[in-house]
């Protein structure tokens, strides 16, 4: 596929005009797919192709502009560069189907079955996937503003590069899917239900994710400042390095979350469970960890200053080399609790109970210790 100047490319459209199409009859389009003879330049605007069976055509810049083709059965099929605005597909089978540089607004999938299709730089506004059956389609520097997949089962899909301003994901499932920079900020995820998904450098800032389950997402270096995640189930999720500034996490399932480098400050944690979470050189600072559960979460390096974990339970939690001047550990429960090489500079720890482990002097020593290659002796 040719690389684009810009991050998103949006299919070009067809400069073929209507009278260079050439008008052709269902009979003979269904000829020359029987003798294995591609289709170019024909003309099929408002033809009903409803349960017809076309599979293995290749359609070379042809017009399908309002065809229908309501449970046709159109595996393999290839259309390039065709100009499919208001076809309906609704109930079809387009598996393995290829779709390269075709025009599409307003284009129906409904229920259709969409198993290893392809959409290269294609043009999908406001196309309709509601109810569809996507697995492992890709759709590749594909424009997919106002698209709507509300209620549709996408698995093991690709959206790479292609526009996805206000799409509608409501009552969808998404197992498996893999997503880069995408804007979700204004996209409809009413009822969305999310497993095993990797969405890199995604922006959802400040919106309103409470109806969500994000178990095993991955949303590195995604934009989520200001979010509204109270509740929700985030265990086993990837938020390295990402934006969680003023974030409300209350409340959050978050056991074995890898939350390296995170920025975390002022985000509300309060009850949420980090159990097992890593927190390695994460900012907390101002974060209310109130009541949150650390059970061997790892919050190493971290900046914690000012941050509150009042009530807190801390059992074998790290804290190696965390900064936490002017945090607030009142009636917080450590058991082994690691402060080794950690600063407590007006740090509150009145009332709390349990052991913790202090900094250990000869593994400072050995903290500090640069290993050097030496050269052998002949």
């Amino acid at each position: 596929m040719p690389s684009c100047s810009a991050p998103i490319c949006r299919a070009p459209t067809s400069t073929r005009r209507s009278s260079e199409w050439r008008p052709m009859r269902l009979d003979d389009l269904m000829e020359r797919i029987s003798l294995g003879l591609p289709v170019e330049g024909g003309n099929f605007a408002g033809i009903d192709f409803t349960g017809a069976a076309i599979a293995g055509a290749t359609l070379i810049a042809c017009d399908f502009t309002g065809a229908r083709f309501g449970h046709a059965s159109l595996a393999k099929c290839q259309f390039i560069q065709c100009d499919l605005t208001q076809a309906d597909f609704a109930g079809a089978t387009l598996d393995t189907c290829q779709l390269a540089g075709s025009v599409m607004p307003g284009v129906r999938f409904s229920g259709a079955s969409l198993k290893r299709a392809q959409f290269g730089q294609c043009d999908l506004r406001q196309a309709e996937f509601r109810d569809a059956s996507l697995d492992a389609v890709a759709f590749a520097q594909t424009d997919l503003s106002e698209a709507c997949f509300a209620g549709a089962m996408l698995a093991t899909t690709v959206i790479i590069e292609s526009a996805i301003a206000r799409i509608d994901l409501s009552r969808a499932t998404l197992r498996g899917i893999t997503m880069t920079k995408g804007d979700l900020r204004e996209a409809l995820l009413d009822g969305l239900d999310i497993d095993t998904m990797l969405v890199m450098d995604a922006d959802l800032s400040g919106r309103d994710l409470r109806s969500l389950r994000l178990a095993r997402v991955n949303l590195m270096k995604s934009r989520l400042a200001g979010c509204n995640l109270s509740g929700v189930d985030l265990s086993q999720s990837l938020l390295i390095d990402a934006d969680l500034r003023q974030a409300d996490l209350s409340g959050c399932n978050l056991t074995m979350a890898l939350m390296i480098g995170a920025d975390l400050t002022g985000a509300n944690l309060e009850g949420a469970d980090l159990t097992s979470a890593n927190l390695s050189s994460a900012k907390l600072p101002g974060a209310n960890l109130n009541r949150a559960i650390l059970t061997n979460a790892i919050v190493e390096q971290a900046d914690c200053a000012a941050a509150r974990f009042e009530r807190a339970r801390l059992d074998f939690a790290q804290f190696s080399y965390a900064t936490l001047d002017a945090a607030s550990f009142m009636n917080a429960r450590f058991h082994r609790t690691s402060l080794h090489g950690a600063t407590t500079n007006a740090t509150l720890f009145s009332h709390a109970s349990g052991s913790t482990l202090p900094t250990d002097p000869a593994r400072a020593v050995a903290d500090l210790y640069e290993p050097r290659r030496v050269a052998r002796r002949a």
